[in-house]
Protein backbone atom coordinates (compact mmCIF):
# COMPACT_ATOMS: atom_id res chain seq x y z
CA UNK A 1 0.00 0.00 0.00
CA UNK A 2 1.32 3.42 -0.90
CA UNK A 3 1.67 6.05 1.80
CA UNK A 4 -0.82 8.27 -0.05
CA UNK A 5 -3.40 5.44 0.00
CA UNK A 6 -2.81 4.82 3.69
CA UNK A 7 -3.25 8.52 4.44
CA UNK A 8 -6.50 8.57 2.47
CA UNK A 9 -7.84 5.79 4.70
CA UNK A 10 -7.08 7.98 7.70
CA UNK A 11 -8.91 10.94 6.10
CA UNK A 12 -11.95 8.70 5.56
CA UNK A 13 -11.91 7.56 9.19
CA UNK A 14 -11.54 11.08 10.57
CA UNK A 15 -14.23 12.44 8.25
CA UNK A 16 -16.94 9.87 8.93
CA UNK A 17 -16.20 9.46 12.62
CA UNK A 18 -16.05 13.24 12.89
CA UNK A 19 -19.64 13.32 11.60
CA UNK A 20 -20.59 10.80 14.29
CA UNK A 21 -18.91 12.87 16.98
CA UNK A 22 -20.56 16.10 15.81
CA UNK A 23 -23.95 14.38 15.88
CA UNK A 24 -23.31 12.96 19.36
CA UNK A 25 -22.32 16.40 20.64
CA UNK A 26 -25.20 18.17 18.88
CA UNK A 27 -22.81 20.36 16.90
CA UNK A 28 -22.37 21.28 13.28
CA UNK A 29 -19.90 19.01 11.47
CA UNK A 30 -16.43 20.47 10.99
CA UNK A 31 -15.57 18.51 7.85
CA UNK A 32 -13.21 20.47 5.63
CA UNK A 33 -14.04 20.74 1.94
CA UNK A 34 -10.68 19.15 1.03
CA UNK A 35 -11.40 16.12 3.23
CA UNK A 36 -14.94 15.88 1.89
CA UNK A 37 -13.68 16.01 -1.70
CA UNK A 38 -11.10 13.29 -1.03
CA UNK A 39 -13.65 10.95 0.54
CA UNK A 40 -16.28 11.58 -2.13
CA UNK A 41 -13.80 10.98 -4.93
CA UNK A 42 -12.71 7.73 -3.29
CA UNK A 43 -16.29 6.51 -2.84
CA UNK A 44 -17.64 7.66 -6.19
CA UNK A 45 -14.75 8.13 -8.59
CA UNK A 46 -13.84 11.40 -10.27
CA UNK A 47 -16.41 10.89 -13.03
CA UNK A 48 -19.41 11.16 -10.71
CA UNK A 49 -18.42 14.22 -8.72
CA UNK A 50 -20.41 16.57 -10.99
CA UNK A 51 -23.56 14.49 -10.54
CA UNK A 52 -23.30 14.87 -6.76
CA UNK A 53 -23.46 18.65 -7.15
CA UNK A 54 -26.82 18.29 -8.89
CA UNK A 55 -28.34 16.87 -5.72
CA UNK A 56 -27.77 20.14 -3.88
CA UNK A 57 -26.58 18.35 -0.74
CA UNK A 58 -23.70 19.43 1.47
CA UNK A 59 -20.70 17.13 1.62
CA UNK A 60 -21.54 16.12 5.17
CA UNK A 61 -25.14 15.33 4.23
CA UNK A 62 -24.01 13.23 1.26
CA UNK A 63 -21.45 11.40 3.38
CA UNK A 64 -24.11 10.60 5.96
CA UNK A 65 -26.27 9.13 3.20
CA UNK A 66 -23.50 7.19 1.43
CA UNK A 67 -22.22 5.66 4.67
CA UNK A 68 -25.68 4.66 5.90
CA UNK A 69 -25.65 7.08 8.81
CA UNK A 70 -28.82 8.61 7.40
CA UNK A 71 -31.25 6.54 5.30
CA UNK A 72 -32.26 7.48 1.77
CA UNK A 73 -35.95 8.17 1.32
CA UNK A 74 -37.73 7.15 -1.88
CA UNK A 75 -37.35 10.56 -3.53
CA UNK A 76 -33.62 10.68 -2.78
CA UNK A 77 -33.12 7.12 -4.03
CA UNK A 78 -34.90 8.05 -7.26
CA UNK A 79 -32.69 11.15 -7.69
CA UNK A 80 -29.56 9.07 -7.18
CA UNK A 81 -30.76 6.47 -9.67
CA UNK A 82 -31.69 9.13 -12.23
CA UNK A 83 -28.26 10.76 -11.95
CA UNK A 84 -26.55 7.36 -12.27
CA UNK A 85 -24.66 7.79 -9.02
CA UNK A 86 -23.12 4.59 -7.71
CA UNK A 87 -21.01 4.23 -4.59
CA UNK A 88 -19.02 1.58 -2.84
CA UNK A 89 -20.83 -0.55 -0.32
CA UNK A 90 -19.45 0.15 3.14
CA UNK A 91 -19.93 -2.00 6.17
Amino acid sequence: MLLSEFLLTRVVEVAVHGLDLADALGREPWLTSAAGDAVLELLLGAGQMAAVGKLGWSQSHFLRKVTGREPLDEKEAAQIEQLGIRWLALG
